[in-house]
C-alpha cells in the first residue's frame, strides 16, 4: 500500500503573492549544533522559505545570508560551561537541563528587542518554550502572530506540548495525527495542522562519496544522541546486532554518555564490529551511503529526521512498529517489536537479503523540502492574512 504524506489540513488556497512578507525564525542553537533535528529544521525551512518571503533566522552561528546573530548563548555553548564539575553540581540542583534554561534566558531580550525594532509579519520560534515565551512577549506589545512547530511531540506523555499550548500560537504544526489529536483534546480552540518534517533530497542521495570505517560488512547504522535512559533506546540496537555475527554496528552521534556506549558496544560486539563516530553534519550523506541498513529503536519519536535522511540515501529502515514509523517508513523497510532482541535481529537479517535502494529513495521523495516548504508557505500566508483580515 502506498503511503501518503499528510500535509496541512487547512483549505487555504493562496492567491499570487503581491508583497514580500517578513518572516523571522528563531533558534539560538542553529549554526552551532549541526546534529539537532530542530536546528536543521530551522535552517532548511528558512532556506526554502526565502524564495517566498523576506526571511531572517535568528541563530547562534552563521547559517547563510538569511541568518543573523540571536544575541545570546546557545545551549551547546552553555552545556560546555555547566558541565564543569563545580558548576554542574550546583546547576543541576535547580533544573534538569541548565543549558537550555541559559539559552532561553540569555536570548530572550536580544531577540525580543530585535523583533520590536525590526518588526516581522510573523514570528516562527523553533527552540521550544523559550522562543514561544519571547514571541508571546513581542505579540503582547505589537500583535505579531506566532506559528510554532511542535518538535517534542508526545514524549513524556505530552508534558512539553501541554506547556507549549499555554502560549496559544496562532497556528501550531504537528508531525502526526496522533499529536494533532492530543492538541485538539487539550485545547479545542487551538488551530493545528499536520505537516511532516523535510529532507534535502539533493544532499541526501545514494550517489556520491562513501567513507571507509574499517568495519566488516554489512554495516548497520544508528544515528542518535548518546544519552542513557533516553527515548532513543540505543542499547536495543546493540543487543540486536550482537546476535548477527556477520554484521557490524556503526553508532553515529555524541553526548554525555559516549564512554558508556563505547564500553557497552565493545562488550556486546567487540571492538572489531563496533564503532562510534562523530562527524560534521555536512558529512552525514557519506555516512549513510557507507552503511547497508539504518535502524533506530526509539519510542514516542516525534518524527525522526534520520529515518528520512537514511531512506533518501538509499537505505532501508528497521524500526519500532508504531503509527509514526508506519507513516514515515511505509514499505521502505521493516517495523517490528524492537524490545525483543531476537525479533529485532531477525528483521535486520531479513532486510539485508534484498536490494532496497530504489524503494527507499522513492519513499523519501515524499518528504522533499520543496514540497514541505510549499505547505508552510500556504500556512504562513493564511496566518498573516487571517491576522490582518485580508480576504483570501
Amino acid at each position: 500500500m502506498t503511503q501518503q504524506v499528510i500535509y496541512s489540513t487547512n483549505n487555504y488556497s493562496p492567491s499570487p503573492i503581491q508583497q514580500r512578507y517578513r518572516v523571522v525564525l528563531v533558534h539560538p542553537s542553529a549554526g552551532v549544533n549541526w546534529s539537532g533535528g530542530s536546528e536543521i529544521f530551522a535552517i532548511e525551512l528558512a532556506r526554502y522559505l526565502n524564495s517566498y518571503f523576506d526571511v531572517e533566522l535568528l541563530s547562534g552561528g552563521d547559517c547563510g545570508s538569511f541568518s543573523s546573530p540571536s544575541g545570546g548563548i546557545s545551549r551547546t555553548q552553555a552545556f560546555n560551561i555547566v558541565r564543569h564539575p563545580l558548576i554542574s553540581k550546583l546547576a543541576n540542583k535547580f533544573v534538569s537541563h541548565p543549558e537550555i534554561v541559559i539559552e532561553h534566558l540569555t536570548n530572550f531580550l536580544p531577540c525580543a528587542i530585535h523583533l520590536l525594532t525590526k518588526p516581522a509579519d510573523l514570528i516562527f520560534p523553533c527552540n521550544d518554550y523559550g522562543g514561544l515565551a519571547m514571541a508571546g512577549f513581542v505579540r503582547a506589545i505589537n500583535g505579531t502572530p506566532i506559528l510554532f512547530t511542535e518538535h517534542v511531540g508526545l514524549i513524556g506523555g505530552g508534558k512539553s506540548l501541554t506547556r507549549n499550548l499555554r502560549f496559544h500560537p496562532e497556528q501550531l504544526v504537528a508531525f502526526s495525527e496522533e499529536t494533532a489529536a492530543f492538541v485538539r483534546n487539550k485545547q479545542p480552540q487551538q488551530k493545528v495542522s499536520i505537516i511532516p518534517n523535510g529532507v534535502d533530497i539533493n544532499k541526501f542521495t545514494p550517489v556520491g562519496n562513501h567513507l571507509d570505517f574499517g568495519l566488516p560488512k554489512p554495516i548497520v547504522l544508528c544515528v542518535a544522541s548518546l544519552k542513557r535512559n533516553s527515548h532513543k533506546r540505543i542499547e536495543l540496537a546493540m543487543q540486536a546486532v550482537a546476535r548477527l555475527p556477520q554484521a557490524s554496528l556503526l553508532l553515529c552521534g555524541d553526548g554525555i554518555d559516549r564512554d558508556y556506549f563505547q564500553a557497552k558496544g565493545d562488550e556486546l560486539l567487540g571492538k572489531e564490529r563496533f564503532q562510534i563516530q562523530s562527524v560534521p553534519y555536512e558529512q552525514m550523506p557519506e555516512v549513510y551511503r557507507s552503511a547497508d541498513v539504518f535502524t533506530l529503536p526509539s519510542i514516542d519519536e516525534p518524527f525522526g529526521l534520520a529515518y528520512v535522511e537514511a531512506m533518501a540515501s538509499g537505505l532501508p529502515v528497521v524500526a519500532t512498529d508504531d503509527a509514526m514509523r508506519r507513516q514515515i517508513v511505509g514499505e521502505a523497510g521493516k517495523l517490528c517489536d524492537v524490545t525483543n532482541p531476537d525479533i529485532y535481529a531477525a528483521a535486520i537479517e531479513e532486510i539485508l537479503t534484498q536490494d532496497w535502494q530504489v524503494r527507499a529513495r522513492e519513499n523519501a521523495l515524499r518528504f522533499s523540502w520543496e514540497n514541505i516548504a510549499l505547505s508552510y508557505r500556504d500556512l504562513i500566508l493564511e496566518t498573516i492574512h487571517t491576522h490582518r483580515q485580508i480576504p483570501n
